[in-house]
């Protein structure tokens, strides 16, 4: 076969020696006829493609284009084992020009869906850290279960993975981690909603007794108003609040106090039945108040023959503003925490009798969200 070859290319050149002019006209009738510009041409347009990611976004079309592409240099490969005059090209060119459209088709795809996917996760994202941020400034604080902050931890840890695989380039990648946060960041959310407007249900008693608090204090009455969610304590004279602190509640404030263990702050009417300081009090100084008042003991009966709460339960006590607070978490039984230098203040603007009122909120939870 190679002994064939070499006698061919030896009547060519024997060919261009003897005929002059007529050879060189022969010889380049040859070289025209061959289909290098074509293939040269399928070849470029299949690198932009895959420069441009068509292996991801236009996959299908892609590997048509290579297949033609492969089908067009097997075509030329088997043209050449003809002799020269005997061989055609017109396959060779075709398939070679197949595979330039179909790779230019591939490469557009693809610029037109990372554009697409870009636009969309550019949305996601912003989606995602509106989510993250909303929790953190209003649900974070909250006592929620934790499974509703495993979904928020995990959203939150799926968003900034997202954020890294958008600096290496991989969108698909991004995108589908952003899908993913975005479903837990939104159940997160949807479960501490859930919960918050619970709480709210009893906006109407607390706006009646901020509004009990203003009145007694316009009066001459020095007034103490505890703002569970805003985690506040502050002292009312003459329908003006002249003093505020911040204060530590029981771990589960969110619920309303019903019986002794459950780590609530009682809401309420209630009034300072003793002031405690030195051996008096376990902390630095302390108000004890009268939980459990009337109201407290008729739902706790309620309560207890309706099953809601166990028959052995007991109603508690003990219910006080003390000191040695500042510790930047909600963490008594049910008490109201201040700092020291605070419970001082408090301390001198009281006196046995004094009301203490305490209520959930003095925002409605649209007023609330909206901050």
């Amino acid at each position: 076969m190679k002994h064939i070859k070499a006698v061919r290319w030896l009547l060519i050149i024997v060919s261009i020696l003897v005929a002059g002019s007529a050879g060189y006209s022969i010889f380049k009738i040859v070289t025209e006829k061959l289909p290098g510009k074509e293939i040269n041409e399928a070849r470029e347009s299949l690198a932009r493609a895959k420069k441009n990611d068509a292996s991801n976004f236009a996959s299908n079309k892609l590997k048509e284009a290579e297949s033609m592409y492969n089908a067009a240099m097997e075509e030329w490969a088997m043209q050449n084992e003809h002799f020269f005059w005997f061989r055609d090209f017109t396959k060779t060119r075709d398939l070679a020009s197949k595979s330039l459209a179909i790779s230019s088709d591939a490469k557009q795809q693809s610029v037109d869906e990372k554009n697409k996917l870009s636009k969309q996760l550019k949305t996601d994202m912003i989606q995602a850290e509106k989510k993250i941020e909303k929790f953190e400034s209003i649900y974070k604080s909250l006592p929620l279960a934790r499974e509703t902050f495993d979904f928020f931890n995990k959203g939150k840890m799926e968003y900034l993975e997202a954020k890294n695989e958008l600096k290496t380039g991989d969108l698909k990648k991004a995108a589908l981690l952003v899908e993913r946060a975005n479903s837990n960041l939104l159940k997160a959310e949807n479960s501490a909603q859930r919960k918050i407007e619970q709480f709210f249900k009893n906006y109407p008693q607390w706006s009646k007794n901020a509004r009990l608090a203003e009145q007694l204090s316009k009066k001459g009455q020095t007034v103490i108003l505890v703002n569970k969610i805003e985690s506040k304590c502050a002292v009312m004279k003459s329908g003006k609040t002249v003093k505020i602190f911040d204060a530590e509640l029981g771990s589960n404030w969110m619920a309303d106090k019903v019986m002794r263990g459950d780590r609530s702050t009682p809401e309420g009417v209630y009034k300072i039945t003793e002031k405690k300081k030195g051996d008096k009090t376990k902390y630095y100084k302390a108000l004890l108040i009268n939980y459990p008042n009337k109201e407290d003991e008729s739902r706790f009966e309620m309560l207890k023959k309706s099953g809601s709460i166990p028959r052995t339960a007991q109603i508690g006590g003990l219910i006080e503003i003390h000191g040695d607070g500042g510790k930047g978490i909600h963490w008594t039984d049910g008490c109201i925490a201040l700092r020291n230098k605070d419970m001082d203040q408090l301390y001198d603007l009281c006196s046995n009798g004094t009301q203490v009122i305490i209520i959930g909120s003095d925002k409605t939870l649209e007023e609330y969200l909206a901050e």
